[in-house]
């Protein structure tokens, strides 16, 4: 159901890679699907990176991984500050409302509420805000929360998974993360398709569906 009427997907990122390591295969599946996908990166965080680096490297890690996927449509890019966006929830809101209207997206895919950083809590509590008529997923990140989120599973396919491992290694900054590793990537897969049936899946919390009657 929620492939046949999705049209536009709009993904938003509080950071770079947020979308990658939550939901490249989504990205993936909805690509080969026709659907127009859009993503949004609400901050470039040079602060978690070593004095001197170049400022712009997250953002063009963001733009490789995104050539990876084979993203279809715009990146649009914010600089709110990082781990500060509780500061800035109106001008967020905005930002996000300003998409909306934009984009019309069908679909949108974001943070869960259940994620402990707080960037990432801020823009999925405003996302609700934005998109609280339209049909809105919050994608995991296991090592930012203690609970086991997701109501919703898509199955991805050996390809899918591939390509999200490939996308998340473009993020060398993030290379140093054991969650980046290759082999956990395809553990989370694993367990969330045997939460769903699948041999590989994605797993995502619904927050609001609203589909269009297009008889």
């Amino acid at each position: 159901m929620i492939f046949n009427a999705t049209k536009r997907a709009l993904f938003i990122s509080a950071h770079p890679d947020d979308t990658e390591f939550g939901a490249a295969g989504l990205v993936r599946v909805l690509i080969e699907r026709g659907v127009e996908v859009y993503l949004a990166v609400l901050s470039n965080p040079v602060e978690s990176l070593p004095e001197g680096t170049d400022s712009h490297k997250l953002l063009n890690e963001q733009r490789a991984s995104a050539k990876i996927l084979g993203l279809n449509k715009e990146i649009y890019f914010y600089d709110y500050p990082v781990r500060k966006f509780s500061y800035y929830r109106q001008e967020i809101l905005e930002d996000l409302i300003k998409l909306r209207e934009l984009v019309k997206p069908d679909i949108v895919i974001t943070s869960s509420e259940n994620d402990y950083h707080q960037d990432h809590n801020t823009l999925a509590c405003e996302a609700i805000r934005a998109f609280k008529q339209s049909t809105l997923l919050g994608y995991t990140h296991p090592w930012n929360t203690r609970k086991v989120v997701g109501n919703v599973f898509f199955e991805l396919t050996e390809d899918n998974l591939r390509k999200k491992i490939e996308a998340i290694s473009m993020f060398e900054s993030q290379s140093q993360r054991s969650y980046s590793q290759p082999n956990v990537i395809e553990s989370l897969a694993v367990e969330a398709g045997i939460a769903s049936g699948f041999r590989h899946a994605e797993r995502f919390e619904l927050v609001t569906m609203s589909v269009k009657n297009d008889k």
